[in-house]
């Protein structure tokens, strides 16, 4: 159910955000000055029907009315369902690199620290127990408000402003947790016959490593990396809260929260008895992905390793 759920969410970010663009007429990033109140600076709701300010200008032809199914954002009147659509392609694609990038680090020291041991296993274990102990909120937004500013503007062709930042500073602060679990496996499955049997026909090392023993780690790293991905949304979620990830015009989930926080305490009344759903539609799209990643990882335990998930 959780993976079903998972999979409608990312079409939905991928494919929904063109498709819908092209039902609706406009754009994530048109921006709807009718949709704000010119006296409390409050954006309209759920299900508006506000003019189109391109019919006036005449910029492009279509309906004299555009429908913001979800309200518009804040005070530039953009569509708020749009906006959390393409803003979920941006989070998915740092917490999906970040978690690639924690991974292939994490498995290479592992698995250099519990196959080689002595010093090497010994720099390693400091070095990972060195970078545990940081405070890792700290040093990444530390990492982006300062490196982060010179790699904002590398997409590669493909991605978006600020994604590729916070994917190398984020994937240097969470490869201890993959390592040590490589490291502890690497240990339990080097004395076993099928490695010592590749030994005494004269397998090297790397072959070792590369054809005997990753294959067994593999199903640990599958379930461990729901788990890891689940822990990116909520840290690029938290890092573009505080002004210091993705920047605007571009939107993400941690950066729509930002907004609509704002937006939302401009008003007198307070941020949640007036906007409700500025706040709640970016909350409760970040609470039910990282719920189903970790359903996911649960039941992929369960199904991997059955007796193990009972004890």
């Amino acid at each position: 159910m959780s993976g079903a759920f998972l999979l409608l969410v990312v079409l939905a970010v991928w494919a929904g955000t063109p498709l819908l663009s092209l039902a609706l007429g406009h754009g994530p990033n048109d921006p709807f000055p009718y949709a704000v109140s010119e006296t409390t600076l409050s954006p309209v709701g759920p299900w508006s029907h506000v003019p189109d300010q391109h019919v006036f200008t005449g910029e492009r032809p279509q309906a004299e009315t555009a429908l913001l199914v979800l309200g518009a954002d804040g005070q530039l009147g953009r569509d708020l369902l749009l906006r959390l659509l393409d803003g979920g392609k941006v989070t998915l694609m740092v917490a999906l690199g970040a978690t690639l990038l924690a991974l292939a680090i994490g498995v290479l020291v592992g698995l250099a620290a519990a196959w080689f041991g002595g010093f090497v296993d010994a720099a390693i274990s400091r070095a990972t127990e060195l970078v545990m102990a940081l405070p890792l909120l700290f040093f990444v937004i530390l990492l982006a408000s300062t490196v982060g500013d010179h790699v904002d503007g590398v997409t590669l062709g493909f991605l978006r402003p600020g994604v590729l930042s916070l994917v190398l500073v984020i994937g240097s602060f969470t490869w201890f947790y993959p390592a040590r679990i490589v490291r502890t496996e690497v240990l339990a499955l080097r004395g076993r016959d099928f490695v010592e049997a590749a030994r005494m026909i004269g397998a090297s090392d790397a072959r070792i490593l590369r054809s005997h023993l990753l294959p067994h780690l593999v199903p640990t790293m599958i379930v461990y990396t729901t788990l890891l991905f689940a822990t990116n949304v909520l840290l690029e979620a938290g890092i573009s809260f505080l002004g210091f990830g993705i920047k605007l015009p571009t939107a993400s989930w941690g950066s729509l929260l930002s907004t609509s926080w704002g937006a939302a305490r401009s008003t007198t009344t307070g941020p949640l008895s007036v906007n409700p759903w500025l706040t709640l539609a970016p909350s409760l799209t970040i609470f039910a992905v990282v719920l189903a990643l970790n359903l996911l990882g649960e039941g992929l335990r369960t199904a991997i390793d059955p007796v193990g998930s009972r004890r």
